[in-house]
């Protein structure tokens, strides 16, 4: 579980995020969303430790993030963060990492050890390429081996910035599927993401910023219906009986059929 409470965070004296105030519990997906530089990288970065809120706390499992020690903190929450390195290393080497809080100081892999790292590949799709040096996978293979090596590291708590960056569409719907069977096991997973269709399609609730606020936060179809999603994004949200489509705010359609141009799950 991951809790903010009152959570403020400012660069060079400009404040980014003021008040944000929510909490994700055990087997819950919730989605981060809202227009870029509303503060939704920000607000993940502090959860994990990357940054330092000048305001409130965040609270993993019933306890302040600084109070972790740092393997302990580690076996509690993963982050995947948008942006990493792209190391000469095997797949496999690179996933077995997310079990380095677990080990003792020989640094040696258990057996243990190993069945997670096999088991954490073959959920992200990725135990095919285990021998593959990572700088010869594509964006979206890389993508979903660093998600391999968060997996690996066991957390109760998963945060993910834009974990669909790179995935053409039917990867999209894969990662997005995992992270969905993870929370009903009981993960607590909060992710940033831009791709609204999807976000509605798979999360359990939706944490909408705009502005560096907190405005909406809740299921998502009832932000939807409730009009948050239109006004902070500027569009028109349409319900329908198996999902949501999408037009511009300011297109007045006579007929209310999709078209092609419109979005649709």
């Amino acid at each position: 579980m991951i809790e903010f409470d009152g959570v403020g965070v400012g660069y060079d004296g400009r404040q980014v995020l003021g008040e944000i105030s929510f909490s994700v519990g055990p087997g819950s997906l919730t989605a981060l969303v809202g227009p870029n530089g509303c503060g939704k990288t920000t607000l993940l970065r502090a959860a994990a430790r990357r940054i330092t809120p000048e305001t409130g706390r965040i609270l993993v499992d019933g306890k302040p993030v600084e109070l972790y020690q740092r393997r302990e903190f580690a076996r509690a929450l993963a982050f995947l963060p948008q942006q990493r390195p792209i190391p000469a290393i095997p797949v496999r080497a690179l996933v077995s990492h997310g079990r380095f809080p677990y080990l003792g100081l020989s640094r040696r892999l258990r057996a243990e050890d190993r069945q997670a790292v096999e088991r954490a590949m073959a959920d992200a799709g990725v135990a095919d390429w285990a021998q593959r040096d990572l700088r010869e996978l594509s964006g979206g293979e890389r993508q979903r081996v660093y998600l391999a090596m968060a997996l690996a590291q066991n957390a109760g708590t998963i945060l993910l910035d834009e974990p669909t960056t790179y995935l053409d569409l039917r990867a999209q719907f894969e990662l997005l599927g995992l992270l969905r069977r993870l929370a009903d096991q009981g993960a607590c997973i909060l992710l940033v993401i831009h791709e609204l269709a999807l976000a509605l399609r798979y999360s359990d609730r939706m944490v909408l910023l705009d502005g560096g606020r907190l405005v909406a936060a809740g299921p998502p179809r009832q932000l939807t219906q409730q009009g948050w999603i239109d006004r902070v994004f500027g569009v028109r949200a349409r319900l329908t009986g198996t999902g949501c489509w999408f037009e511009p705010a300011q297109e007045e359609k006579q007929d209310e059929t999709p078209t092609d141009l419109d979005r649709e799950f």
